[in-house]
């Protein structure tokens, strides 16, 4: 059941991605603006009385302009997020399936990195949208850090479990020797 629904999440993340890389530009246009209204709405309703808050927001909006509108910016980013979690859903998968952490992570990075270029490529024939190398690198960082996240929870969980069994192996085996 575990395998079924890790391998349910690939497809959707992939799906997702497939989805919105088939788009039209202008539909993705549209969609980028309204996210973008949508986040301005929100940052009207938050008002910031720190004035080093204040300094710190107007620095990321300074360097942030440097890199395009907007739009683009949230284009950006939401390659990145899901990415991060088509690399983190391939890399659980083939964890569910080999129990080898840093196999399955090498595996998902290579996967993603290959889903990111034929998704770049994929895109040169859709109307009005492009692909470049940059959206790769972009994709390829995402999926590097959704596959860095899992790898730390993992790694983190049989830590904790490995200790915990540790622990109470030790605890049971003293209370036999006090048995006897």
């Amino acid at each position: 059941m575990k395998k079924l629904l890790c391998l349910i999440l690939v497809v959707l993340t992939m799906g997702t991605m497939y989805y919105f890389s088939s788009q039209k530009g202008d539909v993705s246009t549209v969609q980028s603006d309204t996210a973008v209204s949508v986040i301005d709405q929100i940052r009207n309703e938050v008002t910031l009385k720190d004035h080093r808050l204040i300094s710190i927001k107007e620095k990321v909006f300074n360097v942030l302009k440097q890199y395009g509108g907007k739009g683009y910016i949230v284009r950006k980013l939401a390659h990145f997020s899901i990415y991060a979690c088509i690399g983190a859903s391939i890399s659980l998968f083939i964890y569910v399936l080999s129990k080898r952490i840093y196999i399955s992570s090498v595996v998902a990075m290579i996967a993603s990195i290959s889903y990111a270029y034929y998704d770049e490529m994929r895109q040169l024939s859709v109307v009005g949208r492009s692909g470049n190398m940059k959206d790769v690198l972009i994709d390829s960082t995402g999926a590097f850090t959704g596959v860095l996240i899992l790898l730390i929870i993992i790694v983190t969980f049989k830590g904790i479990r490995g200790f915990l069994n540790f622990l109470f192996r030790r605890n049971k085996e003293d209370e036999y020797k006090e048995n006897i």
